[in-house]
């Protein structure tokens, strides 16, 4: 074939594809005139699941897409349901494709497991995370404690509390000067020793210092495991003062209520990915088992949430059951108090302990077992 002859080849493949597109284009668009709601919800669907897979950008626009999936599900399938009805069949077909795929994002907000999983012969690491709201020594009664009784225990918004300090052998606290009461912080305590441990607070200029993390690497029998407990970034929304502002017909006070949050929210997931960064930068190809848990401050559906699981396995995904929630006040229907834990490990059980109902948070309590203390693996005995 001459020269000339593939020249005129090629430019006709080329104008042949560009005739194709073009007219790809044009249908799409005329299509998306006549139903662009539709249009735009799964759209939307679309890019509000990819994110919840793989957060590919830290902007804090990304938070408020990935909270919003429930939301993206809903009008997604109304869009789906619609685009049916219209005969829009492959359109529609593309939607309950992408709504099938957030299926396994559901189990970051229900629980579906059947009981407590125990490996036989093989003891399990039991680890407590609670922001106790200072914990005040009038809740120190023998019920709440034997209840959040565990082998490490993480607490957040902790002050000194001499009955709890008591039933641990070893112990890493980090407090603050709070207000006129006292000292207040983050506090692992262990009944296996404590062999290294690293501890930040990070300043919130013109706000109490609260937020921080504590690392410590722990003699776990014949191993050693890395616990991390973290309290990030509060995210300090008062949404009960907009609806209590509502209910009283002040539209303006409500608006401005909603406005606040909003920006509070933003501020938060900056914040909080500055931090889960810093966090990230400990654990990071740690020679050790990796524990992660505390009040992370933000739903199953955030960015930081998001990352973690990439390389991360979430207790309550793995064992938990029901919904969850970890929130003791407006609004409740939330789960921003977690449990991360490196592939080393067998999540046993995961439980929400709602009858310790004192704070403003419930405790989370886990069992694990360590893979690589089995030398084989056993059968999974299930328990009602």
């Amino acid at each position: 074939m001459k020269l000339y002859d593939v020249k005129t080849f090629l430019l006709d493949v080329v104008l042949i594809w560009i005739e194709i597109l073009s007219k790809t284009v044009g249908f799409i668009f005329k299509v998306f005139r006549q139903y662009p709601l539709s249009y735009t919800a799964l759209l939307y669907l679309f890019i509000t699941m990819a994110f919840c897979y793989y957060p590919i950008f830290d902007h804090w626009s990304a938070g408020f897409i990935m909270m919003s999936l429930p939301l993206a599900v809903l009008s997604g399938l109304s869009a789906t349901c619609y685009l049916l009805i219209k005969k829009q069949k492959i359109v529609a077909a593309t939607g309950f494709i992408w709504i099938l795929l957030t299926f396994p994002l559901i189990k970051r907000t229900i629980g579906i497991s059947h009981g407590e999983m125990k490996l036989e012969n093989v003891s399990a690491l039991k680890v407590l995370s609670f922001n106790g709201e200072c914990f005040d020594e009038k809740h120190n009664s023998d019920e709440n404690l034997a209840k959040i009784q565990a082998d490490i225990a993480c607490f957040q918004e902790y002050s000194p509390n001499k009955d709890i300090e008591s039933k641990y052998a070893n112990s890493a606290i980090k407090l603050t000067k709070f207000d006129q009461k006292g000292f207040i912080g983050l506090a692992m305590f262990s009944q296996y020793p404590i062999l290294k441990q690293y501890s930040k607070i990070w300043d919130r200029k013109n706000q109490p210092n609260i937020n921080g993390y504590l690392c410590a690497d722990i003699a776990y029998k014949n191993d050693t495991v890395r616990v991390v407990n973290v309290h990030l970034w509060s995210m300090g929304v008062r949404i009960n003062l907009a609806f209590d502002a509502l209910k009283k017909g002040h539209v303006k006070t409500f608006g401005l209520e909603l406005t606040d949050s909003f920006r509070r929210l933003k501020e938060g997931f900056e914040k909080r990915d500055e931090q889960m960064r810093e966090v990230e930068s400990y654990v990071s190809g740690s020679k050790y088992p990796v524990i992660i848990c505390g009040d992370f401050n933000e739903t199953p559906f955030g960015y930081s949430y998001g990352k973690l699981k990439l390389s991360f396995q979430n207790a309550f995904e793995e064992a938990g059951k029901g919904m969850g929630f970890t929130l003791n006040r407006q609004p409740y229907f939330a789960r921003i108090d977690q449990q991360f834990v490196s592939h080393d490990w067998h999540v046993a059980s995961y439980k929400t302990i709602s009858s310790v109902n004192f704070s403003d948070h419930f405790p989370v309590m886990a069992k694990y077992i360590l893979k690589k203390s089995l030398t084989e693996t056993p059968a999974l005995v299930a328990i009602k």
